[in-house]
Parts: structure tokens; C-alpha cells; sequence
């Protein structure tokens, strides 16, 4: 018998902004997830340009808002998954 599959997922974004010198990535933010404990999420944000960032923290507030959403998406698609093989509803 083959023992469950587990997945392993890792995402990577950004809040990019326009400047007069090209497009700049004023934040961050990841998340990983495993399939087996999509509770045990975590995310992570960071700011690479604290000027740009104060300048813009609007925009980078929704975009960091938009990958959590994002996030919570993929983790809740996890937690039905598990839900559905703990229940018996799909083939292990």
C-alpha cells in the first residue's frame, strides 16, 4: 500500500513598485505548507527599501493583504483535502 502523499509547497511574492529607474520590489513575503499540517503554516513578510516602503505603504499593505488571502486559500484547499482522506472520502 502506498503511504499518503504529502505536499510541500513554497510561495514567494512581491510589492513592486515603478520607478523612474524601473520596477522595484519594496516587500516580501512567502509562505510554506505541507499538505500533512496545513495548520502548521507559516508566513513570512520582510521590507527591502524602508523608504520606499513608508512612501508606498499603502499599496504594499494590500498586496501583502492579497498574498495572506491567497495563502488562506491554499491552506483551507489543504485542510478540506485532509478532512475528505481523515473521513475516508478519498483513496489514500
Amino acid at each position: 500500500m502506498l503511504k499518503p502523499i504529502e505536499r510541500t509547497i513554497n510561495i514567494s511574492s512581491g510589492s513592486v513598485i515603478k520607478t523612474k529607474d524601473g520596477d522595484m520590489e519594496v516587500a516580501g513575503f512567502s509562505l510554506s505548507i505541507n499538505s500533512s499540517d496545513p495548520f502548521g503554516m507559516g508566513t513570512s513578510a520582510w521590507v527591502n527599501d524602508r523608504e520606499a516602503y513608508s512612501r508606498n505603504i499603502v499599496k504594499c499593505r494590500e498586496d501583502e493583504d492579497a498574498f495572506r488571502r491567497y495563502a488562506r486559500d491554499l491552506q483551507d484547499e489543504m485542510i478540506a483535502a485532509l478532512a475528505a482522506e481523515d473521513s475516508g472520502e478519498v483513496d489514500s
